[in-house]
């Protein structure tokens, strides 16, 4: 009886801890934990009435949200979103020069969304446009709990398929198109 009860006791502490809504300073304290100060300042947390319209590539890294970004590509005839990981090994992840390159001779603006912040600083004058991360605080959920898959399943609605998972997301005048595993792939003919 007294291992069910610290059983039970220990299962509804772990409960309590995971279900937690966060403070989105929580989040944003959370992310830059190993940021140097001047990274930190070049950390900038839009809010929903920014527009990326406007925003250049400053050596700022930008967290965004889904309805943001749907804004921005409506702007564009065609435009690929990177889904980058930094510390990614694949042979499908390319080095941001390299797929602005690519995006560049074929006419389509990239946009770069990052995982991380610390090796992203070291990429980012790679690209024309800013560097985007996702703002995981408008989604209202635990840090521990969070997947990058929401702020995509909310980007491309009812076209998202997690079965489909790539690096690569293609769109015309601001509609999704498809996925793509490499870039070499999305920007062929």
């Amino acid at each position: 009886m007294k291992k069910l009860l610290t059983i039970i006791t220990l299962a509804l502490a772990m409960q309590s801890c995971c279900i937690k809504i966060i403070h989105p300073s929580y989040v944003e304290a959370s992310f830059m934990r190993n940021l140097t100060s001047e990274q930190k300042n070049n950390v900038y947390w839009t809010s929903d009435s920014t527009s990326l319209s406007d925003l250049t590539n400053d050596g700022r890294i930008y967290a965004i949200n889904p309805n943001q970004m749907k804004e921005l590509l409506a702007t564009k005839e065609k435009a690929i979103i990177y889904r980058w990981l930094p510390i990614c090994k694949s042979e499908n992840c390319t080095s941001l020069g390299l797929t602005q390159s690519y995006c560049d001779e074929k006419g389509i603006e990239l946009f770069v969304i990052t995982d991380s912040y610390t090796e992203a600083f070291t990429q980012i004058e790679s690209i024309k446009n800013p560097m985007f991360s996702i703002d995981i605080a408008c989604f209202r959920i635990e840090l521990m709990d969070y997947d990058d898959d929401l702020f995509y399943k909310e980007l491309l609605g009812d076209k998202y398929d997690k079965k489909n998972y790539s690096r690569f997301y293609y769109f015309e005048n601001g509609e999704f198109v498809r996925t793509y595993q490499n870039i070499i792939e999305a920007t062929k003919d």
